[in-house]
Protein backbone atom coordinates (compact mmCIF):
# COMPACT_ATOMS: atom_id res chain seq x y z
CA UNK A 1 0.00 0.00 0.00
CA UNK A 2 1.34 3.46 -0.85
CA UNK A 3 1.93 5.90 1.99
CA UNK A 4 0.02 9.13 2.29
CA UNK A 5 0.64 12.39 4.16
CA UNK A 6 -2.07 14.83 5.21
CA UNK A 7 -1.44 18.12 7.01
CA UNK A 8 -4.19 20.29 8.42
CA UNK A 9 -4.54 23.43 10.48
CA UNK A 10 -7.18 24.26 13.04
CA UNK A 11 -7.99 26.76 15.76
CA UNK A 12 -8.55 25.68 19.34
CA UNK A 13 -12.11 26.21 20.57
CA UNK A 14 -10.94 26.54 24.16
CA UNK A 15 -7.80 27.29 26.12
CA UNK A 16 -5.79 24.11 26.53
CA UNK A 17 -3.53 23.58 29.53
CA UNK A 18 -0.40 21.44 29.38
CA UNK A 19 -2.39 18.68 31.08
CA UNK A 20 -5.11 18.94 28.40
CA UNK A 21 -2.48 18.74 25.66
CA UNK A 22 -0.74 15.78 27.31
CA UNK A 23 -4.06 13.91 27.61
CA UNK A 24 -4.81 14.60 23.94
CA UNK A 25 -1.34 13.43 22.98
CA UNK A 26 -1.62 10.22 25.04
CA UNK A 27 -4.94 9.30 23.43
CA UNK A 28 -3.61 10.15 19.94
CA UNK A 29 -0.52 8.00 20.43
CA UNK A 30 -2.56 5.01 21.58
CA UNK A 31 -4.97 5.27 18.67
CA UNK A 32 -2.25 5.96 16.09
CA UNK A 33 -0.18 2.99 17.23
CA UNK A 34 -3.12 0.66 16.56
CA UNK A 35 -3.71 2.25 13.15
CA UNK A 36 -0.02 2.48 12.14
CA UNK A 37 -0.29 6.26 11.78
CA UNK A 38 2.73 8.45 12.43
CA UNK A 39 3.04 12.20 12.52
CA UNK A 40 3.38 15.32 14.60
CA UNK A 41 1.17 17.87 16.31
CA UNK A 42 2.36 21.47 16.60
CA UNK A 43 0.58 23.88 18.94
CA UNK A 44 0.99 27.64 18.99
CA UNK A 45 -1.99 28.81 20.99
CA UNK A 46 -4.62 28.98 19.54
CA UNK A 47 -3.40 27.26 16.34
CA UNK A 48 -2.73 23.60 15.66
CA UNK A 49 -0.95 22.04 12.71
CA UNK A 50 -1.10 18.25 12.55
CA UNK A 51 0.74 15.92 10.23
CA UNK A 52 -0.68 12.42 9.67
CA UNK A 53 1.20 9.69 7.76
CA UNK A 54 0.04 6.20 6.87
CA UNK A 55 -2.12 4.29 4.42
CA UNK A 56 -4.43 6.72 2.61
CA UNK A 57 -7.73 5.19 3.75
CA UNK A 58 -6.56 4.98 7.37
CA UNK A 59 -5.28 8.57 7.33
CA UNK A 60 -8.49 9.88 5.75
CA UNK A 61 -10.72 7.94 8.18
CA UNK A 62 -8.69 9.27 11.10
CA UNK A 63 -8.82 12.83 9.77
CA UNK A 64 -12.60 12.60 9.27
CA UNK A 65 -12.96 11.71 12.97
CA UNK A 66 -10.50 14.41 14.06
CA UNK A 67 -12.25 17.19 12.16
CA UNK A 68 -15.48 16.52 14.10
CA UNK A 69 -13.76 17.05 17.48
CA UNK A 70 -15.32 20.02 19.31
CA UNK A 71 -11.99 21.08 20.84
CA UNK A 72 -11.10 22.82 17.59
CA UNK A 73 -12.72 24.49 14.58
CA UNK A 74 -11.76 26.05 11.24
CA UNK A 75 -10.17 22.74 10.24
CA UNK A 76 -8.48 23.09 6.85
CA UNK A 77 -6.42 20.57 4.89
CA UNK A 78 -3.35 22.41 3.64
CA UNK A 79 -1.32 19.54 2.20
CA UNK A 80 -2.04 16.02 1.05
CA UNK A 81 -0.11 13.71 -1.22
CA UNK A 82 1.38 10.27 -1.61
CA UNK A 83 4.82 9.94 -0.07
CA UNK A 84 7.66 7.48 -0.59
CA UNK A 85 8.61 7.30 3.07
CA UNK A 86 7.47 8.60 6.42
CA UNK A 87 9.08 11.77 7.77
CA UNK A 88 8.06 10.81 11.33
CA UNK A 89 8.50 7.04 11.19
CA UNK A 90 9.45 6.68 14.86
CA UNK A 91 6.60 8.79 16.26
CA UNK A 92 3.01 7.66 16.74
CA UNK A 93 2.49 11.36 17.41
CA UNK A 94 5.32 13.77 18.04
CA UNK A 95 4.37 16.98 19.79
CA UNK A 96 5.74 20.47 20.11
CA UNK A 97 4.15 23.36 21.98
CA UNK A 98 5.74 26.37 20.36
CA UNK A 99 6.18 29.78 21.98
CA UNK A 100 6.61 33.08 20.16
CA UNK A 101 10.21 33.19 21.44
CA UNK A 102 10.96 29.77 19.95
CA UNK A 103 9.46 30.84 16.63
CA UNK A 104 11.65 33.92 16.57
CA UNK A 105 14.75 31.75 17.09
CA UNK A 106 13.99 29.58 14.02
CA UNK A 107 15.09 31.35 10.87
CA UNK A 108 12.03 32.39 8.85
CA UNK A 109 9.55 30.50 10.99
CA UNK A 110 8.06 33.45 12.89
CA UNK A 111 7.17 35.19 9.62
CA UNK A 112 5.65 31.93 8.39
CA UNK A 113 3.35 31.68 11.47
CA UNK A 114 2.49 35.39 11.45
CA UNK A 115 1.11 35.02 7.92
CA UNK A 116 -0.62 31.71 8.65
CA UNK A 117 -4.18 31.40 7.48
CA UNK A 118 -5.82 28.25 6.15
CA UNK A 119 -5.88 29.71 2.64
CA UNK A 120 -2.28 30.93 2.74
CA UNK A 121 -0.92 27.39 2.82
CA UNK A 122 -3.24 25.57 0.48
CA UNK A 123 -1.05 24.18 -2.26
CA UNK A 124 2.14 25.67 -0.78
CA UNK A 125 3.86 22.30 -0.54
CA UNK A 126 7.40 23.72 -0.41
CA UNK A 127 6.55 25.88 2.62
CA UNK A 128 4.83 23.01 4.36
CA UNK A 129 7.72 20.63 3.75
CA UNK A 130 10.10 23.28 5.13
CA UNK A 131 7.90 23.67 8.22
CA UNK A 132 7.88 19.90 8.81
CA UNK A 133 11.66 19.78 8.57
CA UNK A 134 12.05 22.71 11.02
CA UNK A 135 10.19 20.91 13.78
CA UNK A 136 11.22 17.34 13.08
CA UNK A 137 14.22 17.51 15.42
CA UNK A 138 12.81 19.90 18.04
CA UNK A 139 12.18 19.05 21.69
CA UNK A 140 8.99 17.10 22.34
CA UNK A 141 6.91 16.28 25.36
Amino acid sequence: MPLYCLVYTSVSSQEMSDDDLKALLKKSREKNKKLNITGMLLHLDPFFIQILEGEEKVVMDSFNRIKEDSRHHKVSVIYKKQIKERAFSDWTMGFNKVSDEELESLDGCFDFWEQLTPNSLTGASGDIERLLEMFKNETLF
